[in-house]
């Protein structure tokens, strides 16, 4: 009967010893430790430009929605969200009666959908005519004072109490940094007539 060479022990052991994993941790941890900060810092840098953004791109939906739908939609903009909501259809008029416009929402009504900004820290400070000119101050807040744009069926926005035509021009500020910064503040504008929204990277 022929006996089967016996395999030899390797000389070096196969995989790693626990101070070799030890010490891969450790390093893991330092840069960790490095390059957090910095993650951390550019994300609060770009949240007021990645609100903005989102804003921009939810107003050009309305605008496509309104005219698809063939019904005007409504932004309630306050200081920490924008809420959209559909107008209001009348009830289908008896034969021969002509039918009415549809009725313009208000805060009670069923809301279609909001915008929020997804860290807190930004603001929307307030929501003027397209024209050059700042807000003086904070206007907006989260429940009492709130502006209004409606997205009409026919393509077009307008800012509501304004004289038709008026565009709008939303004040998006990032409250995490300084005046100074870059991305400290942005405004996002609305064209009355064809209702095309754009990001600006300053107030002014």
């Amino acid at each position: 009967m022929r006996h089967l060479p016996q395999a030899r022990p390797s000389d070096q052991a196969a995989g790693f010893t626990l101070v070799e994993t030890m010490v891969v941790v450790v390093i893991i941890g330092i840069l960790a430790a490095i390059a957090g900060p910095a993650l951390t810092r550019d994300n609060r840098d770009l949240i007021g430009r990645a609100y903005a953004d989102d804003i921009a791109r939810e107003l050009q939906r309305c605008k496509i929605q309104a005219v698809g739908d063939r019904l005007p939609i409504r932004a309630f903009v306050f200081q920490n969200r924008i809420e959209l909501r559909n107008f209001i259809l009348p009830p289908r008029p008896a034969p021969g009666v002509p039918p009415t416009a549809p009725t313009a929402p208000v805060v009670t009504d069923p809301v279609l959908r909001v915008v929020m900004p997804k860290q807190v820290g930004v603001d929307l400070t307030e929501v003027l005519s397209p024209a050059p000119g700042t807000p003086a101050a904070q206007v907006l807040n989260a429940s009492g004072t709130y502006r209004m744009i409606d997205f009409t069926s026919q393509g077009t926005a307008q800012l509501v109490g304004s004289a038709v035509p008026t565009g709008a021009a939303i004040f998006v500020r990032n409250t995490k940094l300084p005046p100074t910064h870059i991305n400290y503040q942005f405004r996002v504008e609305t064209s009355a007539l064809t209702a095309y929204t754009t990001v600006r990277e300053k107030w002014p």
